[in-house]
């Protein structure tokens, strides 16, 4: 009897499957965590299309020990998971767990385990204990190598931190970049080289995350945050046309497209991104569908409110042609806004009134000033949003414990955070991560103008400890009571995995 393809392959794939093997087929993209808490995180996996067989159950287990001997929770998943939510599922403990405390989980579908992951509870009201962040941002997948992530799985940390950019909107079709990294091409869906819709988003998620991203992401908790990538490169809200903005995007003069896209660009990211973010599916406009912003407490350590610095944003102050390197006054707008009435009241009580030892900003773009003699270089940042950055410094202008923790321009840096950058009155600090593998600024300035080099830029820019515009890897923050620490990691992104060097660039002490 010959079976037709059809049924040999159903036959196969009703196969009982077991091993590492089997773990990497049904789990492609393999485990994790997300948005801990004193009590709970949420807990992620994926199925593969191939291995679906609905009503089958799927089940986690959660043990504080790494062999799962005994195990403290068994239950089985009851959130939806299937096309609808490109078979990922994502599931809250939020109320069941210790706080301060090491737990191991791992699903399992068919009787094939995934791989095990290990997450952390964060600190309860009341405790002091210190605090380690791991912070990374722009990784864009064609421009480089993981091997930074494969060193950042080995550190000890309580959650890592990543500032936006998570994915790039685009592939690296052979029609549009050179290969500069074998293996790290792919071609989206639709047969764009950019996203133009929710399959084409999906699937930058789903190759994005290789063995090394994945090994990150199983090792600790990860806090994630949004940026322009995940949707469109200088994205904005455009009120003329109630859609998003995007000047470099082909749909830039289709506003019923952007809204459309914007809509999947969000839905995209609530399916791979572990969080307690808010998303409303019904929602059909894009500022009500999904909110990113949102505040995480450490004990009585660390109050971190994370910011959403492009859903609410006004237009580029001086049109979208002029966002680098340019004099432009009407930055200075009382009338501009970079998070919204509603977001920027949020912000500010939450500063205001914590009780933490350091309060935490979590901005996508850069919030200290950046000039070259006299001159903006990134209106794009928080220098094109000047009063209401000033409106932040100005309610805590008695305090002196704010840490900003920025990404977006590729560069690691250390800046004083004062009234008019002036020097007097230092009321934080700023730290910002370096990208993971996007181009840094002596890549990118290389091919076009020439790199004056990380001296330069610091002698211009006087509020700033230093700027490292060279290095590619990631950033360690520690708090504690007396002082923070910030170190910077170079890692090259050459070389895929573990061998990759890594050496220590700078680190910041402050109290």
């Amino acid at each position: 009897m010959r079976l037709s393809r059809r049924a040999l392959l159903g036959t196969l794939a009703a196969l009982p499957l077991a091993g590492q093997n089997a773990s990497t087929a049904i789990f492609p993209q393999g485990v994790a965590s997300g948005d801990p808490s004193e009590s709970g995180m949420v807990l992620w996996t994926r199925i593969a299309p191939e291995h679906y067989r609905a009503p089958e159950p799927l089940w986690l287990e959660l043990s504080e020990s790494p062999d799962f001997a005994p195990v403290l929770h068994q239950t089985p998943v009851s959130a939806a998971f299937g096309p609808e939510t490109d078979f990922t599922v994502q599931v809250d403990f939020s109320g069941l767990l210790q706080p301060a405390q090491h737990y191991y989980y791992r699903f399992r579908y068919r009787q094939v385990y995934s791989p095990a992951g290990r997450s952390k509870t964060l600190p309860a009201p009341g405790m002091k204990q210190p605090i380690r962040l791991g912070l990374v941002s722009c990784q864009e997948y064609t421009s480089g190598y993981y091997g930074a992530y494969a060193h950042l799985a080995l550190e000890n940390l309580d959650a890592v931190l990543h500032l936006g950019d998570f994915i790039y909107e685009y592939s690296a079709d052979p029609r549009f970049r050179r290969e500069r990294f074998p293996g790290r091409t792919f071609r989206l869906p639709s047969g764009s080289y950019l996203a133009v819709n929710l399959a084409d988003f999906r699937q930058l998620y789903r190759a994005y995350r290789d063995p090394h991203m994945q090994a990150a992401m199983a090792a600790h908790p990860f806090i994630v945050m949004w940026d322009d990538h995940e949707f469109a490169n200088d994205t904005y809200w455009d009120p003329s046309r109630n859609a998003p903005g995007a000047p470099d995007h082909p749909f830039r003069h289709a506003p019923d497209r952007l809204r459309r896209l914007r809509l999947e660009a969000n839905q995209a990211w609530r399916e791979y991104v572990p969080s307690h973010a808010y998303f409303d599916p019904s929602a059909q406009d894009p500022r009500e569908q999904l909110f990113t912003y949102r505040s995480l407490r450490f004990g009585d350590m660390l109050e971190l409110s994370l910011t959403d610095t492009r859903s609410f944003r006004s237009p580029h102050p001086c049109g979208p042609e002029q966002r680098t390197f340019t004099s432009c006054p009407a930055s200075s707008d009382p009338g501009r806004t970079m998070l919204g009435p509603i977001q920027l009241e949020w912000l500010l009580v939450g500063l205001q009134t914590s009780t933490a030892r350091w309060r935490g900003l979590g901005s996508a773009v850069m919030f200290s000033p950046l000039t070259a003699l006299g001159t903006t270089v990134n209106l794009d940042s928080w220098d094109g949003f000047a009063h209401e950055r000033d409106q932040i410094i100005a309610a805590l202008a008695d305090q002196q414990n704010l840490i900003v923790l920025s990404g977006d321009l590729h560069s690691a840096l250390a800046g004083r955070i004062s009234p008019g950058f002036a020097g007097q009155a230092i009321i934080g600090m700023e730290f910002m991560a370096p990208s993971l593998t996007s181009p840094n600024p002596r890549d990118t300035f290389g091919t076009r103008l020439p790199w004056l080099g990380n001296r330069v830029v610091e002698l211009l820019n006087p509020w700033l400890e230093f700027f490292d515009g060279e290095a590619n890897g990631y950033a360690i923050l520690e708090l504690s009571e007396e002082q923070a620490s910030y170190e910077v990691y170079a890692v090259d992104k050459s070389v895929n995995g573990i061998a990759a060097e890594k050496r220590l660039v700078r680190q910041v002490v402050t109290q």
